[in-house]
Protein backbone atom coordinates (compact mmCIF):
# COMPACT_ATOMS: atom_id res chain seq x y z
CA UNK A 1 0.00 0.00 0.00
CA UNK A 2 1.29 3.07 -1.29
CA UNK A 3 0.94 6.17 1.43
CA UNK A 4 -0.61 9.59 0.25
CA UNK A 5 0.95 12.45 1.47
CA UNK A 6 0.82 15.26 -1.23
CA UNK A 7 -1.33 16.16 -4.38
CA UNK A 8 1.22 14.96 -6.42
CA UNK A 9 0.62 11.54 -4.68
CA UNK A 10 -3.07 11.42 -5.56
CA UNK A 11 -2.46 12.46 -9.60
CA UNK A 12 -0.38 9.96 -9.57
CA UNK A 13 -2.82 7.35 -7.71
CA UNK A 14 -5.68 8.67 -10.39
CA UNK A 15 -3.48 8.57 -13.53
CA UNK A 16 -2.47 4.65 -13.26
CA UNK A 17 -5.85 3.90 -11.77
CA UNK A 18 -7.57 5.74 -14.94
CA UNK A 19 -4.75 4.03 -17.43
CA UNK A 20 -4.93 0.53 -15.71
CA UNK A 21 -8.29 0.39 -16.13
CA UNK A 22 -7.42 1.77 -19.73
CA UNK A 23 -10.00 4.71 -19.47
CA UNK A 24 -9.51 8.08 -20.94
CA UNK A 25 -9.74 11.13 -19.52
CA UNK A 26 -13.36 11.77 -20.51
CA UNK A 27 -14.33 7.98 -19.29
CA UNK A 28 -13.06 8.91 -15.94
CA UNK A 29 -14.80 12.17 -16.03
CA UNK A 30 -18.18 10.27 -16.85
CA UNK A 31 -17.76 7.87 -14.60
CA UNK A 32 -16.99 10.13 -11.37
CA UNK A 33 -19.63 12.92 -12.84
CA UNK A 34 -17.24 15.22 -13.12
CA UNK A 35 -16.02 17.38 -16.65
CA UNK A 36 -12.79 16.19 -18.16
CA UNK A 37 -10.99 19.36 -17.53
CA UNK A 38 -11.62 18.29 -13.91
CA UNK A 39 -9.58 14.93 -14.29
CA UNK A 40 -6.90 17.07 -15.89
CA UNK A 41 -6.43 19.53 -13.26
CA UNK A 42 -6.43 16.78 -10.23
CA UNK A 43 -3.68 14.41 -12.22
CA UNK A 44 -1.64 18.02 -13.49
CA UNK A 45 -1.93 18.70 -9.24
CA UNK A 46 -3.81 21.87 -9.73
CA UNK A 47 -4.12 23.45 -6.55
CA UNK A 48 -7.81 24.38 -6.02
CA UNK A 49 -9.39 21.31 -7.05
CA UNK A 50 -12.83 20.73 -5.30
CA UNK A 51 -12.19 18.17 -2.67
CA UNK A 52 -15.36 16.63 -2.92
CA UNK A 53 -14.81 16.33 -6.71
CA UNK A 54 -11.46 14.99 -5.60
CA UNK A 55 -13.45 12.01 -3.41
CA UNK A 56 -16.03 11.30 -6.30
CA UNK A 57 -13.30 10.72 -8.67
CA UNK A 58 -11.56 8.87 -6.20
CA UNK A 59 -14.49 6.57 -5.91
CA UNK A 60 -15.40 6.15 -9.73
CA UNK A 61 -11.24 4.55 -9.75
CA UNK A 62 -12.56 2.51 -7.05
CA UNK A 63 -9.01 4.32 -5.46
CA UNK A 64 -9.87 4.25 -1.33
CA UNK A 65 -7.91 6.43 1.77
CA UNK A 66 -6.20 4.87 4.48
CA UNK A 67 -5.42 6.87 7.37
CA UNK A 68 -2.91 6.16 10.32
CA UNK A 69 -3.78 7.80 13.20
CA UNK A 70 -1.27 7.90 15.76
CA UNK A 71 -1.52 8.83 19.34
CA UNK A 72 1.48 8.94 22.35
CA UNK A 73 0.23 5.34 23.44
CA UNK A 74 0.14 3.61 19.94
CA UNK A 75 -0.69 4.05 16.20
CA UNK A 76 -3.49 2.32 14.13
CA UNK A 77 -4.84 2.04 10.88
CA UNK A 78 -8.43 2.84 9.90
CA UNK A 79 -9.33 2.13 6.10
CA UNK A 80 -12.35 4.45 4.59
CA UNK A 81 -13.95 4.71 1.11
CA UNK A 82 -12.82 7.44 -0.97
CA UNK A 83 -16.29 8.60 -0.50
CA UNK A 84 -17.62 10.12 2.80
CA UNK A 85 -20.97 7.49 2.98
CA UNK A 86 -19.60 5.97 5.44
CA UNK A 87 -21.64 2.99 7.67
CA UNK A 88 -21.24 2.38 11.07
CA UNK A 89 -18.63 -0.06 11.47
CA UNK A 90 -16.31 2.43 9.80
CA UNK A 91 -14.58 5.54 10.53
CA UNK A 92 -16.67 8.20 10.75
CA UNK A 93 -15.95 11.52 8.32
CA UNK A 94 -15.67 13.98 11.57
CA UNK A 95 -13.17 11.82 13.58
CA UNK A 96 -10.77 11.07 9.92
CA UNK A 97 -11.24 15.10 9.63
CA UNK A 98 -10.32 15.57 13.10
CA UNK A 99 -6.68 13.62 12.87
CA UNK A 100 -5.94 15.98 9.88
CA UNK A 101 -6.41 19.25 12.13
CA UNK A 102 -4.50 17.65 14.79
CA UNK A 103 -1.75 16.55 13.32
CA UNK A 104 1.39 18.36 11.98
CA UNK A 105 2.26 19.98 7.99
CA UNK A 106 2.40 17.10 6.05
CA UNK A 107 6.21 16.07 4.85
CA UNK A 108 6.90 17.67 1.36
Amino acid sequence: MERVRTAQDVADAVRTARTTRGWTQQEAADAAGVSRRFVNMVEGVHPTAELGRVLDLLDALEIHLTAALTTDDAATTTTAPARPNLDPDELDLDAYLSSFRTTQAPHR
